[in-house]
């Protein structure tokens, strides 16, 4: 019995993301980091006292709390699959679920950074504008 070849699929990077992911987190995502990134700007913006840090470190990791969820569903979809085979399941379906597992919070991770960075901008803009508005010196 001779092993069969198997010719490897070409595909897009894009194509790969959105067949693994699914529809739900190839919208879930962008849609987190969206909001997560609308979040921290308004916060740098608007945001005063002493929760602004950590509504930004919240709002921040918005799209890699998805991401992680899409890892659970990924790992969930992976032992259903082994779950429910009365023989040894197929690896390719096996391999779907992780897949999914694997790319959904690095898809979170990415998308993570533009809020990242505005972030990190944002604070020390906020830190040298506070440092310029000095109290009055008090007269002597």
């Amino acid at each position: 019995m001779e092993a069969e070849a198997f010719e490897p699929v070409q595909q897009s990077l894009l194509h790969f993301y959105y067949s693994a992911l699914g529809l739900r987190y190839s919208v879930m995502l962008p849609l987190a980091a969206l909001v997560g990134f609308t979040l921290v700007l308004l916060v740098i913006i608007r945001g005063r006292g002493p929760l602004a840090s950590a509504a930004i470190l919240i709002s921040l990791s918005l799209p890699l709390l998805v991401g992680l969820h899409g890892a659970l569903d990924g790992l969930i979809a992976a032992f259903t699959v082994i779950a429910a085979s009365d023989t040894q399941p197929k690896p390719s379906e096996i391999a779907m679920g992780w897949r999914m597992a694997l790319v959904a919070p690095l898809t979170g991770m990415f998308l993570m950074g533009p809020s990242l960075l505005a972030a990190l901008v944002g604070s020390v803009m906020r830190s040298m504008r506070d440092g310029e508005t000095r109290p009055p010196a008090i007269p002597r």
